[in-house]
């Protein structure tokens, strides 16, 4: 969400998704001091549609960072899971179960653990390819503004996205 921010794109997710969940630590790492300030005020103004849910809703073993989850995964991946920040942790613990959610995350070993629990996932990049075939951004502007950021995505993505959209 906050590269969407970052380049004056973020109106688009209710607009595709209509309600967007995000647990308390991500809610606390859009908020951060040292975030852009850009992402603090749009988090902060509390859109109507960015809705915190808390993981508390689950049972305990569900929520446990190192419990259930871990259980559900290889070796390797578990691994992963303990090296994920608190607020991908729980991003993945939101979505899991649910079969009406689409965990937006794009970092890599976060991808890795969601495709091995059956999460669907998408990505910045895939959230602008929705949004462009649904007429909602101008792609190439989106993109020439994402790649000001600090985003990361090969060059072979970005080409994707583009060639999808001339």
């Amino acid at each position: 969400m906050s590269y969407l921010v970052l380049i004056g794109e973020v109106e688009m997710l209710p607009e595709l998704y209509g309600e967007v969940w995000v647990p308390p630590a991500v809610e606390e790492e859009l908020l951060h001091p040292e975030g852009p300030p850009e992402v603090r005020e749009q988090v902060g103004s509390g859109p109507e549609w960015l809705k915190v849910k808390s993981l508390s809703e689950k049972s305990t073993s569900e929520t446990s960072p190192s419990g259930d989850l871990l259980s559900e995964l290889s070796g390797e991946t578990a691994e992963l899971v303990r090296d994920l920040d608190q607020g991908e942790r729980a991003a993945i613990q939101l979505a899991t179960g649910s079969e009406t959610s689409l965990l937006v995350i794009d970092e890599r070993d976060g991808r890795r653990v969601a495709k091995e629990l059956s999460i669907p996932i998408t990505g910045t990049i895939g959230v602008l390819d929705l949004a462009g075939e649904e007429g909602l951004v101008g792609v190439r502007s989106a993109v020439d503004r994402l790649r000001e950021t600090s985003f990361r995505a090969s060059p072979k993505l970005y080409q994707w996205l583009l060639e999808r959209h001339r």
